[in-house]
């Protein structure tokens, strides 16, 4: 049931994103425009959404026929585990953050988190979390132009990258 849920909250999640980027200005230079990219990640949500919602109402169905009718009703589901609340909490704390900390360091510092609690080696998820975050930090803001939060606890800029 969980499942069935959290797929109908992700596709939900798409079409709001999708509603919303819709409204992004464009620009009459370009056959693109901001709201490409995030269009592309709700289509993605609501596709993703709407696979977990019909796999959960499919094993559902699946469980129903296997038990029949006079059975007991399936046991109530585990209590909910920080490893589901994490990623939204990480998307918070990437908003709130961000401006004082900057996108690289708070990216890094999410992903480290996001790997200790999924039991990864700590100094595996240290040096990956440092690269991917730094990967993605150079891309976006070197390659894409794409101008990210520099932070104010480093007076805007990480002197020994930038």
């Amino acid at each position: 049931m969980r499942d069935l849920f959290a797929g109908l909250a992700f596709f939900a999640a798409g079409v709001a994103t999708i509603i919303t980027a819709q409204q992004f200005p464009t620009l009459p230079s370009l056959q693109y425009g901001p709201s490409l990219f995030p269009s592309i990640v709700g289509g993605g949500f609501c596709l993703g959404g709407a696979a977990l919602a019909v796999n959960a109402l499919l094993a559902r169905r699946q469980l129903a026929l296997a038990r029949g009718a006079d059975d007991e009703p399936p046991p109530v589901a585990q209590k909910m585990r920080w490893t589901m609340v994490l990623p939204p909490l990480a998307v918070l704390f990437y908003i709130v953050a961000s401006d004082y900390l900057g996108a690289a360091l708070t990216m890094a510092l999410i992903m480290l988190t996001l790997m200790l609690v999924r039991k990864t080696a700590p100094l595996i998820a240290l040096a990956a979390s440092t690269l991917v975050a730094l990967s993605i930090y150079f891309v976006f803001s070197r390659y894409l132009l794409i101008p990210l939060p520099q932070g104010a606890l480093f007076e805007g800029g990480l002197p020994w990258i930038f």
